[in-house]
């Protein structure tokens, strides 16, 4: 009974980690070229913006605070791309921010901004994705052992208490 609970203790928790891993990855919102959006962001992991197609290096995001203290967005070097219902992603910059809060922001449009979506959110880390996708393995193949542990010495203990309780062969 405890090796079974162990091991669906394993499963849920590996998929509850499967889950996050592979949902809200992408923005939490979206807008347009031109468009300012309020959101509230954490300065810790590193907000991103993120946009529809390979973006350019003319693309300018950015983030203002309350006080009006204008965050410009730092390009990302390599490239990072994410699909969330049915839309590819590219992860465009970062921001670095002072504090936690609520920030308008924006991306300013361009000639070849046209068409595109804009979006803000926490892009995965390189060492998040990689720690939770050990999770996702290592996890149940712990729990797996340990419930194979506790079923080996159950059976063991049982074993040798059933020939300690058998009273001795008579002699003839």
């Amino acid at each position: 009974m405890v090796a079974a609970l162990i091991l669906v203790a394993g499963l849920a928790t590996a998929a509850v980690i499967f889950f996050r891993l592979v949902s809200g990855a992408g923005p939490a919102r979206t807008f347009g070229p031109g468009e300012t959006v309020t959101v509230h962001l954490n300065k810790d992991p590193r907000p991103g913006f993120y946009v529809t197609d390979a973006g350019s290096p003319d693309d300018r995001c950015y983030a203002r605070d309350s006080a009006g203290r204008g965050f410009a967005a730092e390009p990302i070097s390599g490239t990072a791309t994410i699909t969330e219902n049915g839309t590819r992603w590219h992860v465009l910059s970062h921001l670095r921010l002072p504090a936690d809060g609520t920030y308008q922001v924006g991306c300013a449009p361009t000639s070849a901004s046209a068409g595109v979506r804009y979006g803000i959110g926490t892009p995965p880390g390189a060492g998040r994705m990689v720690g939770d996708i050990f999770a996702v393995i290592l996890i149940p193949m712990a729990a797996f052992a340990a419930a194979i542990v506790i079923i080996i010495v159950v059976t063991v203990r049982r074993s040798s208490h059933r020939r300690r309780l058998t009273p001795p062969p008579r002699p003839f």
